[in-house]
C-alpha cells in the first residue's frame, strides 16, 4: 500500500453515511504499520480514526465507530528532507510503501528511489544509513551526554594577553572532534551562537543545522561546542 493514496479518500461507514474525508495518516515507530487515520467531517473538525475501525480502504475508507480522543503515532515522514549519513542530500520523501511487516521510504530527487524504513532515522529531517551497524552506532553516539568544559581559573590581572595575528591560521580542530559524524544534529536549532576562533559566526542562535554548518563546526573544532548548544537553554 501506497500511504499517500489513503490522504483525501472519503471516510464511510459500513452502510454507506458519510463520515468525513482523510486528511492524514499517522505511524507505528518504523513506519511499518498504519497507527491512526487523521480525518475531517464535513464542517472541517478533525476527528481520529484507530486502525481497529478500518473496515476496508478501496475507493473509499469503511469505518466504524470507534474515535481516539487524541492522534496516536508518529507524523509520517512525507515531504521531508533525506540526507546521508555523511551529511549529502538525497531529496526529499515523497511517498511511503507498506508491504506486509515491511516498510520503504520513496525518496524524490529528480527521480525515484526507495530506501527500508529500518535503515532511516526520522526526527525533523530523515537521515539514511547504509546499513544497521552504522545507524545504531550513531544512535548510541547520539544518547551520550555532552560533556560541559571545565571553566579554567582566573589568571592574575596583571598578566600579559597575546592576541593572535589577523592572519593566523586558526588550529586544527582535535583528531578525535574532526573523525566524529555528529549527523545526528542535522536538523536541530542553535540556542546559542557558535563563532569560531576569530570569532566568525559559525551558527546563530535559533538557526537550523545543516550540512553546510556542521562542516564549517567541523573545519573549526567546534562540533562539540554544536552539539552542546542544541542542548542549553539560550538565555534571553
Amino acid at each position: 500500500m501506497q500511504i499517500s493514496t489513503l490522504i483525501g479518500k472519503p471516510v464511510l461507514s459500513p452502510g454507506g453515511r458519510a463520515y468525513g474525508y482523510v486528511t492524514g495518516v499517522r505511524l507505528t515507530q518504523g513506519c511499518k504499520k498504519i497507527s491512526c487515520l487523521v480525518c475531517a467531517d464535513g464542517e472541517e473538525e478533525e476527528f481520529y480514526l484507530p486502525v481497529r475501525a478500518i473496515k476496508a480502504a478501496n475507493d473509499a475508507v469503511i469505518a466504524g465507530k470507534a474515535r481516539l480522543d487524541e492522534p496516536s503515532g508518529t507524523p509520517s515522514p512525507i515531504g521531508k528532507p533525506v540526507f546521508s549519513h555523511t551529511g549529502e542530500s538525497l531529496g526529499t520523501v515523497s511517498d511511503i510503501l507498506l508491504e506486509g511487516e515491511e516498510a520503504r521510504l520513496v525518496i524524490s530527487n529528480g527521480g525515484e528511489t526507495a530506501a527500508p524504513a529500518e535503515l532511516c532515522s526520522i526526527a525533523e529531517t530523515v537521515i539514511l544509513y547504509p546499513d544497521s551497524a552504522k545507524k545504531n552506532a550513531a544512535a548510541k553516539q547520539s544518547e551520550r551526554p555532552a560533556r560541559r568544559a571545565k571553566s579554567s581559573p582566573k589568571e592574575p590581572a596583571t598578566q600579559e594577553i597575546s592576541l593572535p595575528a589577523e592572519n593566523a591560521t586558526p588550529a586544527e580542530a582535535p583528531p578525535s572532534e574532526q573523525a566524529m559524524d555528529r549527523t545526528d544534529l542535522l536538523g536541530r536549532h542553535v540556542r546559542r551562537s557558535v563563532f569560531d576562533a576569530k570569532g566568525g559566526l559559525i551558527a546563530a542562535t535559533g538557526e537550523e543545522i545543516t550540512p553546510a554548518v556542521l562542516q564549517s563546526a567541523r573545519r573549526a573544532g567546534k562540533l562539540l561546542e554544536l552539539a552542546a548548544n542544541t542542548l542549553t537553554t539560550h538565555e534571553r
